[in-house]
């Protein structure tokens, strides 16, 4: 047997992994869940990041407030950047005193200050943006009491397009004169102004038609379209590169248009859509900004074919607020993951160098991060360390740590040796548990003979794991390793356990054989999921002829984290004399009748008000979804999609449980009313839109919506990863969301925490665990832990806004997928 497979104490310290090759795209899996101490390598860095980007002709930039900033930090700052972005001082609102009187606001006049007196670049944000406008600069009359406290909304009349014109003119050219007032024109030395967002966050999430694809914000209320961007960067161009600009400087402030989730196609088409139309309507702009608030889950390659996508369209590009979470609890393993990530966006930044005018974090350490409860998201720690996203970032990717094994464990009570394996015939209808989750992949013997799978659940006190192990040659000595903690149990192909608190079962099979096996595990106490506990686990497979053994990390162990019960449920398909639903909305079709129903009782965030059911059907290769909304208070003013009432549904064709979404992963959002169809990541939008049918409809007390979607292939017996869920919206904000399944809030980025649904022939197979008369899917209401926190990502399948994302698929971990079975 390989050295590495034979001891429990080996070098703990030796913290680098190598990279084991994956049999497939790895499930479920989690970074390594402990107090996170992956810190960089200590290599000397003299030119720091602007050593690394200013030699392609690229800025490197920050943002930042300076009332934020001690000694270390302007240290730090100055000898890795030489652009800031004030990331508040300069957006509209912090130019308006309480009676709306124009003036610099301190915090703005001192970043300017610290930037001219250090020569670093400014890169200002934003002078046209729908947020952090006050609401009293779109009212016909200023002073009109606004009953609406909701930012976005206002109770007054608003103002015409006349009005709004001469307010965003006289506000830009406000903020142009005030700058060059006090720092010189632009283009001066003592001016460090060199870019500006003109225009910010103008696109909607959802394709809605009665806007063009725009956000329905006070700007385009008011405007009555989209001129009021044209006539932004007509302004901005007119003061900033002419009134307010030196006589020998040429065009000294590069224009740019900012927007988020640009890494999503269907986004990016409107985007590009609304720049085109820009570009044919002769509006002077120069740049295309990118947010790029991403996170682990987010396939970095769709990055790059943002910046492919616009290349076309020759202007300059930026990168202005890049930010990457890592998810919840912030881990060694997820900071070296982080790592890895910054180096793929480095790499991305030298393929398309030749049209990035900039490259910004939106932070300088996690602590000053707007998303930090998502997961250290910056370049340094709250210590001012240099973490492994540092050494990603500036390209140095030989003293970046390996990653790490690590994976989820769903707790499941009825998962115990005596449960049918996968393949058997069900008793009463009843699934096996191991055929619910995809199998993660042991790495091979080094001669290919010995392999395997294998998957866990937890209850309390106990770890059961379930292992199908390839071993052609049957011999005394074959066994299997299971280590949990500091625990190490041998279980014997043909002996079994030798621990007396050990139970297995051995089933021998063509090429090997399947082993299941419950083992103490202390960590596995009853709030075990709430606290995220981390247990060291491997499970190895060795032959007893040859030694050749397959594990799962090469290392003692890896780490699993304990979460939540698997969400599972059942689906039947629509008798041959019974007619398919119609979609309409119309909760009355005869198929619905006899349909399992589940409740939508996990509270993922907010106060939610409205409560819903779900009920689903299958047949001829679509699943067909109703979902009843109980909401006395029907509310869809948002311009934000997922800010109104809606409906969404994640479907995960084949239930690969997957970290990142793909083109068979899809969230559908539909609005209240049916008018509204909008999507998360994952597949180009016109082949979503194909692959669904939707209606919407308000009623009494409530609404209804209703889905057909395509599943491509589908039979009874297979398996789905789905969930539902509502958003509750009130006076023009979200107040709430409930979900079936995921108690994260993180479905809008990965399918890891989604639930599980049967299909079935017909109710007579519906498995009645336990001999209980419950449904499957009847689930006791279930808040999660943080139902309280309304701090979250304020839409779902956006990156633009935090959310505590507690599962993420990493693909370099090296796992692999396994769909088939021997049997």
């Amino acid at each position: 047997m390989n050295g590495i497979f034979t001891t429990m104490d080996g070098d703990k310290g030796a913290r680098r992994r190598g990279i084991i090759s994956a049999v497939a795209a790895a499930a479920m899996l989690l970074p390594l869940a402990f107090a996170p101490t992956a810190m960089a390598a200590d290599p000397d860095y003299p030119g720091g990041i602007k050593g690394e980007y200013n030699p392609l002709g690229i800025n490197a930039g920050v943002a930042i407030e300076t009332d934020t900033l001690n000694q270390d930090k302007e240290k730090a700052l100055v000898e890795n950047f030489n652009q800031i972005t004030p990331e508040n001082s300069l957006k509209p609102e912090g130019w308006y005193d309480d009676q709306h009187n124009f003036r610099m606001s301190g915090d703005a006049r001192n970043l300017l200050t610290f930037a001219s007196e250090n020569g670093i670049k400014v890169y200002g944000h934003v002078l046209v943006w729908h947020s952090q406008t006050p609401d009293w600069f779109f009212q016909a009359d200023e002073w009109c009491h606004d009953t609406n406290d909701n930012p976005g909304v206002t109770s007054c009349p608003l103002a015409d397009k006349p009005t709004m014109q001469e307010r965003q003119r006289r506000h830009i050219e406000n903020v142009a004169k005030a700058i060059s007032d006090e720092f010189g024109k632009f283009g001066s030395p003592t001016n460090p102004v060199v870019a500006f967002d003109v225009v910010n966050e103008t696109v909607n999430d959802g394709d809605d038609p009665d806007t063009n694809g725009m956000r329905n914000s006070l700007w385009y209320q008011t405007y009555g379209g989209e001129d009021y961007i044209y006539d932004a960067f007509r302004n901005a161009n007119t003061y900033l590169n002419d009134v307010y600009a030196a006589d020998d400087a040429e065009h000294p402030v590069t224009l740019f248009i900012n927007d988020y989730s640009t890494e999503q196609a269907g986004k990016r088409s409107r985007y590009k859509a609304l720049l085109e139309r820009m570009i044919q309507q002769g509006v002077p702009f120069d740049g295309i900004g990118h947010q790029f608030h991403v996170s682990l889950t987010t396939a970095s390659s769709n990055l790059n074919d943002a910046l492919t996508d616009m290349s076309s369209l020759d202007k300059k590009q930026a990168i202005t607020e890049l930010d990457v979470a890592t998810g919840t609890p912030v881990t060694e393993a997820k900071l070296i993951e982080q790592g890895r990530y910054y180096y793929d966006v480095n790499q991305i930044i030298h393929r398309h160098a030749d049209q990035l005018f900039s490259v910004s974090v939106w932070g300088l350490s996690d602590d000053q991060s707007w998303r930090n409860k998502e997961g250290a998201p910056l370049l340094f720690d709250e210590n001012l360390n240099r973490k492994p996203a540092y050494v990603g970032y500036i390209g140095d990717e030989d003293n970046l740590p390996e990653s790490m094994k690590s994976a989820i464990v769903f707790k499941d009570p009825s998962a115990t040796v005596d449960s049918p394996l996968p393949g058997t015939e069900p008793r009463n209808g009843a699934s096996s548990p191991w055929e619910r989750l995809p199998l993660i992949g042991l790495n091979a013997s080094e001669d290919g003979t010995v392999a395997g799978t294998f998957n866990a659940y937890w209850n309390v006190g106990t770890l059961t794991v379930y292992v199908d192990a390839v071993d052609a040659t049957k011999s005394d000595g074959d066994s299997v390793t299971v280590r949990v903690g500091d625990a190490e149990y041998v279980i014997g192909r043909s002996s079994g356990p030798a621990a007396a608190d050990v139970a297995s079962k051995v089933v021998e099979g063509d090429g090997g054989y399947e082993l299941v096996v419950t083992m103490p595990c202390p960590d596995a106490v009853e709030n075990a999921a709430v606290e995220n506990a981390a247990v060291g686990l491997n499970v190895i497979v060795k032959d007893g002829d040859s030694g050749q053994a397959a594990a799962w990390d090469t290392n003692p162990t890896g780490t699993v984290t304990l979460v939540e019960p698997l969400s599972y449920t059942e689906t039947v398909q629509v008798p041959s004399d019974v007619e398919a639903p119609k979609i309409d909305a119309d909760a009355s079709d005869a198929a619905w009748d006899d349909a399992v129903e589940v409740a939508l009782d996990k509270v993922t965030s907010g106060t939610p008000e409205a409560t819903a059911t779900a009920k689903t059907l299958w047949s001829d290769g679509k699943l067909y979804v109703l979902v009843k909304v109980n909401d006395a208070d029907v509310d869809l003013t948002n311009s934000n999609p997922y800010e109104k009432d809606s409906v969404e549904v994640f479907i995960d064709r084949g239930n690969t449980k997957s970290g990142q979404y793909t083109d068979d992963i899809q969230q559908i959002r539909v609005s209240a009313d049916g008018r509204e169809l909008s999507f998360g990541a994952g597949a180009a939008e016109d082949v979503q839109k194909s692959r669904v049918r939707t209606a919407g409809r308000v009623v009494d007390g409530g609404y209804v919506v209703e889905m057909a979607i395509d599943l491509g292939e589908a039979a009874a017996g297979t398996f789905e990863g789905v969930d539902f869920q509502i958003n509750d919206a009130k006076k023009g904000a979200r107040i709430g969301i409930r979900n079936w399944a995921d108690p994260t809030g993180a479905g809008y980025q990965t399918a890891s925490h989604w639930g599980v649904l049967r299909l079935l022939s017909d109710s007579s197979e519906i498995e009645i665990p336990g001999g209980d008369a419950e449904k499957p899917g009847d689930e006791k209401p279930q808040p999660s832990d943080d139902a309280d926190n309304d701090d979250k990502m304020p839409q779902t399948g956006s990156a633009v806004i935090g959310v505590a994302v507690v599962a993420l698929l990493l693909v370099a971990a090296g796992c692999g997928l396994v769909i088939a079975r021997r049997r």
